[in-house]
């Protein structure tokens, strides 16, 4: 741990507004990237970054030495983006069985590129049972088991999740690329 992290992390513990102010401005954007990966949109991605971003602030007090403070920060907005799925989970009904699923078995055009922005908007237009598990596993590298018990789902359940939101991204990447080559 560097010296400057260790007034940043002394700093919040005190409360002193300088050291809050040099942890938005140095971890804000690790914290913001991943609210916007697990959010549904660019207000709920705010939404819980503000959530995030206060409860780091009042439990710094929790802080042990025992990772980085990159690695403690993004483990906590991680957990809040599960605590804030599971919220958004209990307050809507739809039925996601009932989605047109991709053929995983449809291929990608090989030749063609798609910047990152437009992979991440596609990441988020996936139904959020799907982004959420998509993003544990493949993003942040998750064991699905840790995430049967994040998201309190069965384990042939987390399976299918994930294999479904890969094949849903497989079919819009192969639908945007058949659509830009149509452009030219």
């Amino acid at each position: 741990m560097t010296e400057e992290e260790k007034q940043i992390i002394n700093g919040c513990i005190a409360g002193k507004t300088h050291s809050q102010k040099q942890l938005y401005l140095q971890y804000g954007p690790l914290i913001k990237g991943i609210c916007e990966r697990y959010a549904a949109d660019k207000q709920d991605a705010e939404d819980l970054f503000h959530d995030t971003f206060v409860f780091i602030l009042t439990h710094f007090k929790d802080y042990k030495n025992i990772s980085s403070l990159s690695g403690w920060l993004r483990t906590i907005t991680i957990n809040k983006a599960i605590d804030h799925y599971r919220f958004r989970q209990r307050r809507l009904t739809g039925d996601i069985e009932s989605t047109d699923y991709a053929d995983p078995a449809a291929p990608v055009m090989g030749n063609e590129t798609l910047s990152m922005a437009q992979l991440v908007r596609f990441i988020n237009e996936l139904p959020d049972k799907y982004r959420t598990a998509f993003n544990l596993y493949v993003i942040d590298g998750i064991s699905q088991n840790e995430i049967v018990v994040m998201m309190n789902e069965s384990a042939s359940n987390v399976r299918s999740l994930i294999s479904r939101a890969k094949s849903m991204l497989r079919k819009r990447i192969q639908n945007y690329l058949n659509n830009e080559e149509f452009q030219f």
